[in-house]
């Protein structure tokens, strides 16, 4: 099947986040972001990140296949990707797709997205928040961007630690909505964040997210236990930055 710009600008992505974690040395960069804008099959682009511990871009027409009805989810106002915690805690991280329009509601517990290996396309996100008595947290990476002025406290909290303005080619949150009597907070990631990557790429990558029904995306399932860890996989002791 045949790729477009988008296909081919997400690829490069994806290239640049694993040349900044190290995996790439700046001449495969440049060879391979080439090699991707001229690519015309989602073979071509398969093979760019065959040796990289990121999902073949084919697999996202696999994924499309078996979700035509959800393909418009995330794409304009009218039809906005739903994440929403209600009264058990959501997170999302690993790579993923961050749509045009998100909207989040926290219910009574913790709805937290790690941005650090998430595939952005879009120069603005638009992301409605609804904290109820629970917490939204967005984990950024550097060169993001968040704007907050149109997000109501009413008796709760927003907070934004990251930059208003983003870095050049990187994306702006904007967030609307209210925070009513929990929290909203985005902030850039804790050592917490970083290890949890870490481990997350170690383990092959996979979603740590069944998949979404009906645009809201289930709870995260838990961490398989007697796995052994070396001193560099060992979480950080503290948790300072927990939501």
């Amino acid at each position: 099947m045949r790729v477009g710009h988008e296909e081919r600008e997400r690829v490069v992505h994806v290239l640049m986040q694993q040349y900044a974690e190290g995996r790439l040395t700046a001449g495969e960069l440049d060879d391979r972001s080439l090699l991707a804008r001229q690519a015309r099959t989602y073979a071509d682009l398969d093979g760019l990140v065959a040796d990289l511990p990121v999902r073949p871009p084919s697999t996202e027409v696999r994924r499309m296949s078996t979700t035509a009805d959800l393909v418009r989810l995330g794409t304009d106002p009218a039809h906005p990707q739903t994440m929403t915690g209600g009264m058990s805690s959501l997170v999302r991280r690993g790579i993923w797709t961050v749509p045009a329009y998100l909207n989040i509601s926290a219910g009574l517990a913790t709805v937290k997205l790690d941005f650090q290996q998430a595939i952005c396309p879009h120069d603005v996100v638009d992301i409605h928040v609804s904290a109820g008595v629970g917490a939204v947290v967005l984990v950024v990476p550097e060169g993001w961007a968040a704007n907050t002025d149109q997000v109501g406290k009413g008796i709760g909290s927003v907070s934004n630690k990251v930059d208003t303005v983003p870095h050049p080619g990187k994306p702006l949150l904007v967030l609307h909505g209210n925070s009513l009597a929990g929290s909203v907070r985005i902030r850039y990631p804790g050592r917490h964040d970083r290890y949890l990557m870490r481990r997350h790429l170690k383990r092959g990558g996979a979603d740590t997210l069944p998949a979404a029904t009906n645009g809201t995306a289930s709870q995260a399932g838990s961490t398989p236990e007697g796995r052994s860890s070396t001193p560099q996989d060992a979480p950080p002791q503290d948790r300072a930055d927990q939501p």
